[in-house]
């Protein structure tokens, strides 16, 4: 009995001490270690420093890394806290290669932004540039560095595709509800500014330390309040780099487009824009210098021409004519018109170059007729089961709308240009046109054959051969494929809209067919490959500046197509002698992995020179 009570008050004894010692070590901490963390405050002060993510990677179509990044950093300063001595200002001013106007339009410019929060000084210092400035400015005050990146490309192609990234400005902070700050850099161009809020990733917070000299002593509580930086995600194209690289080989010194799109998938495989620049030109200290100069260029090089040009299309619009005539009955494929070099219907006009006639359907396409299709378009319009022109053209405009044609295609780029499809109330406006129940078929015939007020983007005319391609349908056309964040383990594929014609599947078959004439018998036979059912129709663009502009369309194989195909080439003259092999060898390039049949063909191209002379 005694033995237990004795336990017992041996336990007690023991929770107390425990208690008491607790006491004593939290006393201690409060007393002693906040009295340090006291005397530590007055000694250092804590400040907040951005921790810029790395932006995403871009990959191409294969996996392979396209665009990177590289370790660079932002000289930032704080207005009000700036202090630093002469000699150390002029050491500055030397090693960051400005001049003592630019440094203090830098200083005015972070004042105006704010006295008390952080402003760019000098971007684009290199590692080895921070490393001496660090050591060289220990006696300043209001002076930081925050670690970043530039972009990086591993193959020079694709400046349009890819576009650029750049400080925001006041106005785009201003805008952005506080998403944004002075120093913050966001794409503004092509996929940098269409993926820019994933590519962005999320900024981190570091709490440190800083000594009365301003330099940087350590954490604040060991980083345990520290807001970790979010990677941006990485993003794969559809692009096949070599592809692409390869069309720009051949546009050197042209002006024009070179658009390739995977008819299954809406996945786009070249995009040329020409004449374009390297990537790198719009990156690193040298951006704003190149941009005046790419943008005062009068060629044009910024102009996206896949996405923005507009042409008439040329007689490669006889093939959607051909499909709407056929779907609403108006002809079959042994239909039959006479030519004579004009339509004779409308006093010769549109003319027509002499050959043998009168043809049927695929004759007509593989001839080019003009006066076929002319007769074609007016048989349509003027067709007794339509009340009146307007209901005949409004059902022809919506076969050509199904088709993309003079409408936005929703390609994840900005800056995308309409075309132009015209409306009945285009043409019932008097004072730029007819007025209303004052025109008919006679007055707009030209849009049988391309030559009208219809308007084509070269990313429309590629589509719309991959919709033919398809038999029907076409995928909405795109160039990122999937995207990936750090926790992913695979690829995200991204999945795009799918848009079907009515168009009955066997006339598409019959224009293919036709197609396929054009390169082993027609107009467009510097196409043609062996063992490759190559599937095309040439174009001649009026152009009322100069020369003609070139223009060729295909799609290969022809029963299971891997590539659909535009190339219109400015100032060229006819499509067949020129934009015809030009699109013969990018499909060739793709499908075979290296040009040896057309090898002639494409060198002829790329040694050819369009730029008009001032």
């Amino acid at each position: 009995m005694y033995d237990s009570l004795k336990i017992r008050g041996n336990i007690i004894l023991a929770v107390m001490a425990l208690v008491l010692l607790t006491f004593v070590v939290r006393l201690f901490f409060i007393q002693v270690l906040n009295e340090e963390y006291r005397q530590r405050a007055r000694k250092y002060v804590i400040k907040q420093k951005a921790i810029v993510p790395p932006r995403g990677n871009i990959y191409n179509r294969y996996g392979n890394i396209y665009v990177s990044n590289s370790p660079i950093f932002d000289m930032k300063i704080t207005p009000r806290e700036l202090e630093i001595p002469d000699s150390t200002f002029e050491f500055l001013l030397k090693e960051l290669d400005m001049s003592r106007a630019e440094a203090e339009k830098a200083i005015e410019k972070a004042r105006n932004y704010s006295t008390w929060k952080e402003s760019i000084f000098a971007q684009y210092v290199e590692p080895e540039k921070y490393s001496i400035l660090q050591e060289k400015l220990w006696n300043c005050r209001g002076i930081s560095f925050t670690a970043t990146t530039k972009r990086e490309y591993k193959v020079q192609v694709g400046a349009n595709i890819l576009g650029y990234i750049s400080e925001v400005s006041a106005a785009e902070i201003a805008a952005s509800n506080g998403q944004y700050l002075s120093g913050d850099f966001i794409g503004k161009a092509g996929i940098e500014r269409r993926y820019d809020s994933i590519l962005r990733g999320k900024q981190g917070v570091r709490l440190v330390l800083k000594d009365v000299h301003n330099r940087e002593v350590g954490s604040y509580k060991g980083g345990a309040l520290d807001i970790k930086a979010q990677k941006g995600k990485d993003i794969m194209l559809g692009i096949d780099t070599d592809l692409q690289q390869y069309g720009e080989q051949l546009m050197a010194n042209k002006m024009g487009s070179i658009v390739a799109i995977e008819p299954q998938t809406g996945e786009i495989l070249a995009f040329v824009s020409a004449p374009s620049y390297e990537p790198r030109q719009l990156t690193g200290r040298e951006l704003r210098e190149n941009w005046r100069y790419l943008s005062n260029d009068p060629l044009k090089p910024l102009y996206n021409r896949p996405l923005q040009a507009e042409y008439p299309p040329g007689s490669i619009f006889k093939l959607a004519n051909a499909l709407a005539a056929l779907n609403e009955g108006i002809i079959t494929p042994a239909t039959r018109y006479s030519c004579g070099g004009g339509f004779w219907r409308n006093g010769g006009k549109p003319g027509c170059r002499l050959h043998a006639h009168p043809q049927a359907l695929q004759g007509a396409i593989m001839l080019s007729c003009n006066s076929y299709f002319a007769a074609t378009y007016m048989d349509f319009l003027n067709d007794k089961k339509f009340d009146d022109i307007y209901q005949s053209y409004n059902t022809w405009y919506r076969y050509m709308a199904e088709m993309g044609i003079g409408q936005k295609l929703n390609i994840d780029l900005p800056y995308e240009s309409d075309g132009l499809l015209p409306t009945t109330d285009r043409y019932d406006n008097a004072k730029y046109y007819y007025g209303k129940n004052r025109w008919g078929a006679t007055n707009i015939i030209s849009n049988a054959i391309g030559q009208g007020e219809i308007l084509m983007t070269p990313l429309q005319m590629a589509n719309m051969v991959a919709l033919i391609a398809n038999r029907g349908y076409y995928i909405e056309p795109h160039l990122v494929r999937a995207t990936k964040g750090e926790d992913d383990k695979v690829w995200q594929k991204l999945s795009y809209k799918k848009v079907a014609s009515h168009i009955d599947r066997v006339h598409f078959e019959t224009v293919a067919e036709a197609m396929e004439r054009v390169v082993a018998n027609g107009t467009g036979r510097r196409a043609y490959l062996n063992d490759i059912a190559v599937c095309g129709k040439t174009g001649t663009v009026q152009n009322p500046h100069g020369e003609d502009h070139a223009v060729f369309v295909a799609f290969a194989p022809k029963d299971k197509p891997r590539i659909a195909i535009a190339v219109i080439i400015e100032n060229a003259g006819g499509g067949g002698s020129w934009a015809a092999p030009a699109a013969g060898a990018m499909i060739e390039k793709y499908l075979r992995g290296e040009v040896v049949q057309l090898k002639y063909q494409a060198e002829r191209v790329r040694n050819a020179s369009f730029i008009p002379t001032p």
